[in-house]
């Protein structure tokens, strides 16, 4: 039996925002997101050029990928910088630290609102990618 191919994460998420300081991390992330079905794949190498792609002429993207510890502004500081951008896209977390620091970005991202997919540890897996961008749909 062949499997069929997963299409809800192109019509539910059509662009999505990959923010990680690892240029490798980012475009493994795009890659991934391509396989899925993701038809636009925005890239940025820290928290400040993550925001700073929201408020660009690019589309809004719908779901932004995050990795929490960069150099510069982090991705702590990212959710600050969505939260007070009242960003109503969908958000994945992730991290190669300790499970602790996922916890703690999970819940400063419920204490502001925002719409939490999942937090994720790195190394990413592609169906754990996928199961998170199936909680927009």
């Amino acid at each position: 039996m062949n499997a069929v191919p997963h299409q809800a994460t192109v019509a539910s998420a059509p662009c999505v925002l990959v923010v990680d300081d690892d240029a490798f991390q980012r475009a493994m992330l795009a890659d991934m997101l391509e396989e899925l079905g993701v038809a636009t794949v925005l890239q940025a190498g820290d928290g400040a050029a993550g925001a700073a792609a929201l408020d660009g002429p690019a589309p809004q993207p719908a779901v932004v990928v995050a990795d929490l510890c960069m150099p510069g502004q982090d991705g702590f500081q990212l959710l600050e910088a969505l939260a007070a951008r009242r960003y109503g896209g969908g958000l994945i977390l992730l991290s190669g630290q300790q499970e602790s620091v996922l916890q703690a970005a999970s819940a400063l991202a419920r204490f502001h609102q925002l719409h939490l997919l999942g937090a994720l540890a790195k190394p990413l897996r592609l169906e754990a990618l996928r199961t998170a961008l199936d909680q927009l749909a």
